[in-house]
């Protein structure tokens, strides 16, 4: 099958049996398999337990809502307070990539105020044992509360393949922090989170076993 040609920097060609997509980068005149992101849901996995690492666990809420149920995590202020998540990374993962976390939440009464989130991760993969292993680096940011209460913040955390050391069909246990004790944080009460989510980058030359 000959190369296609959708415009002087895009094309599609076949290797190793696979139709793979291609832009042409200008820097290294080079033509670069062409990535596609994909978005990962995490959901929180330990939850009202003993604190660990020097760190106390945020609260888990049943919110009755104005207009249907939902659950959230109440981080509170002047200390540390963790919670963990899990996802799994598909086959065709880039490892050589950033993953881009976004962590939704709300302020619980201020209007006013910043909060310092931190997120770390570890991969476990079969033969591993699952706690044994220290979390990788707390890569934190500052995000401001917006000036309504209860309405949705979204602070991005970006980890540099260096920083989260991440592989394909890894078990990716996710630690979320918001150091209430740090000077930078300066929201008074609570934050409460609601949601977490990661954009990773896969590389789609990769042949998923047993998808067509």
């Amino acid at each position: 099958m000959p190369d296609l040609y959708f415009s002087d920097t895009r094309r599609a060609r076949v290797v190793g049996g696979l139709a793979v997509v291609e832009y042409y980068d200008v820097g290294t005149d080079t033509w670069i398999a062409e990535k596609k992101p994909q978005t990962i849901y995490g959901d929180p996995w330990v939850l009202d337990v003993t604190a660990v690492v020097g760190l106390n666990p945020a609260a888990h809420t049943p919110v009755g809502g104005t207009n249907f149920p939902y659950a959230q995590l109440d981080y509170t202020d002047a200390q540390e307070e963790y919670s963990c998540w899990r996802f799994a990374l598909p086959p065709n993962f880039d490892p050589d990539e950033d993953i881009i976390i976004r962590v939704f939440w709300k302020s619980g009464t201020a209007v006013a105020g910043d909060a310092v989130w931190g997120v770390s991760v570890l991969g476990r993969t079969e033969g591993d044992d699952i706690a044994a292993v220290a979390m990788g680096v707390n890569v934190q940011v500052v995000d401001t509360v917006p000036g309504v209460v209860e309405q949705l913040a979204v602070a991005i955390i970006t980890l540099t393949p260096a920083q989260h050391a991440l592989a394909a069909n890894d078990m990716v246990i996710l630690m979320l922090t918001r150091d209430g004790a740090d000077a930078a944080d300066t929201l008074a009460g609570d934050a409460h989170v609601v949601m977490v989510k990661a954009d990773i980058a896969i590389d789609p030359a990769i042949l998923i076993t047993g998808m067509p």
